[in-house]
């Protein structure tokens, strides 16, 4: 097979963990050229430091036994191999000082199971290797928004589409050529991706800027990069929550900041007409579910689900933020969960599930972010349901807050709506929404009634 030959590169792993070694070896599965090496101490991975043979591109490095040891692996790794670039990942195992593992050389920390989707970019961003063939993995791939495509004009990049049924990305076009219209019209009714390589990202996005640009876009950035962006941020909020360092008041309000920037990029509580509100959800849904996709997708639902409620501005982007924040708390899971579904949870890792909402607030309070109340209600609030069988505190109807009601509501539609890791086909937005009034009217109390018939009511779907 073509992708398989040719030079491969070398890849250091450091940690004494095997689990960390299956962990690395599941995110980067099917990359090849790359030769992941395997050292369980420093003085390994020192006495194969003189090896001739072994140069490697990147490194990545355990950080899971906290700041002194990770520094040890760090700095022993950069003296070895002083142009190889170190990505540190850590777990709830232990905190690291995010600043000191830096200043010993670590170019990029990362969350190892939060920060999943995450690794597979920063490594094709650290150490560039181009993958040939149809067996890329889509983790190498990111879609591209098709309002950014144009029939006309010659792409500088691959295009392709993946298959989940087959676990294969098939490359349609090639750079140089053109994608014609009747492709764009049929992965448009077909609500279907179209990716590009991660690596071809940068001319993607100039090519994008010069189709805004002949279209007169008054902001030519392409809706893929403002996506793209937004999630740079959210990641960027997260590593501050991560970040094991001292904290002050000044930091909870670079976080609200940031918060409101992604709510402005995305112009989140803009007032639109139902049937815009309903293109706008259909746009977010669909899509696989990751962690930041998540964040993303309920910071969106919240705000259009609010508006269709008739909720002022403040209260839409109160919504929005809580949605960003939801689900931080699930950094605190046992590395062991990072890639299982809730379904497949040891009893001990449910008991660790159960509790992320209130994790979530609390990690919120210690980063001191100056939140609202009814946001920290709704993060704490949205596994909640009105029949008292949701989780952390199995609250009845009355004591959930609307703000809780409704970030509840949006967590169910976004299930409905997300393809699962299997490819599993989702829900329409519309059928979600049907689907969710059923339940509310036959009284199973796992969505507010008087809020869901009321979106219902509202909802106004393309004829």
């Amino acid at each position: 097979m073509s992708s398989q030959s040719g030079k491969t590169v070398d890849v250091l792993i450091g940690s004494p963990r095997d689990s960390f070694w299956e962990a690395i070896t599941s995110i980067l599965k099917g990359y090849y050229p790359y030769q992941l090496k395997h050292f369980k101490s420093i003085d390994e991975a020192l006495d194969h430091g003189t090896s001739e043979s072994f140069k490697p591109i990147l490194a990545l490095v355990d950080g899971q036994d906290g700041t002194n040891l990770t520094n040890e692996w760090v700095q022993s790794t950069k003296m070895n191999y002083p142009d190889c670039p170190v990505i540190v990942l850590h777990s709830s195992a232990a905190p690291l000082d995010f600043n000191i593992v830096k200043k010993n050389g670590a170019d990029e920390i990362m969350h190892i199971n939060f920060d999943r989707e995450f690794i597979s970019d920063m490594v094709l961003q650290l150490a560039p290797i181009e993958m040939e063939g149809d067996q890329i993995p889509i983790t190498a791939l990111m879609p591209v928004d098709l309002r950014d495509m144009d029939a006309d004009t010659n792409i500088n990049f691959d295009v392709f589409v993946h298959l989940p049924a087959n676990h294969r990305s098939v490359m349609m076009r090639k750079s140089g050529d053109v994608v014609d219209q009747k492709h764009l019209d049929k992965f448009n009714a077909l609500k279907q991706q179209m990716y590009i390589k991660k690596t071809q990202m940068k001319p993607f996005f100039e090519y994008a800027r010069t189709v805004m640009s002949m279209r007169n876009m008054p902001m030519p950035i392409s809706m893929t990069e403002k996506f793209h962006r937004s999630k740079k941020v959210i990641y960027e909020i997260m590593a501050q929550f991560l970040n094991g360092a001292s904290t002050d008041y000044s930091e909870g309000k670079v976080i609200l900041d940031k918060c409101k920037s992604i709510v402005a990029d995305f112009e989140l509580t803009k007032d639109l007409p139902s049937q815009e509100i309903f293109d706008e959800v259909f746009r977010f849904s669909g899509n696989v579910r990751t962690m930041y996709h998540d964040c993303i997708c309920l910071s969106a639902y919240a705000a259009y689900f609010a508006q269709l409620l008739g909720w002022n501005a403040e209260k839409r982007e109160s919504a929005a933020i809580a949605g960003l924040l939801h689900n931080i708390g699930l950094s605190q899971m046992p590395v062991s969960a990072g890639v299982k579904a809730a379904k497949d949870y040891t009893p001990e890792e449910l008991s660790q599930y159960h509790l992320y909402p209130e994790r979530s607030v609390v990690m919120v309070k210690a980063k001191k972010v100056p939140l609202p109340q009814e946001i920290a209600e709704a993060i704490g609030q949205h596994r909640e349901n009105g029949a008292g069988t949701g989780f952390p505190k199995k609250l009845l109807n009355a004591d959930i807050s609307e703000f809780g009601k409704l970030l509840g509501f949006a967590y169910r539609f976004h299930e409905m709506t997300a393809l699962s890791e299997g490819g599993k086909q989702a829900r329409t937005a519309t059928q979600a929404i049907q689907d969710l009034r059923d339940e509310a009217l036959s009284g199973s109390g796992n969505v507010d009634l008087l809020l869901t018939t009321t979106i219902f009511k509202k909802w106004k779907p393309a004829a």
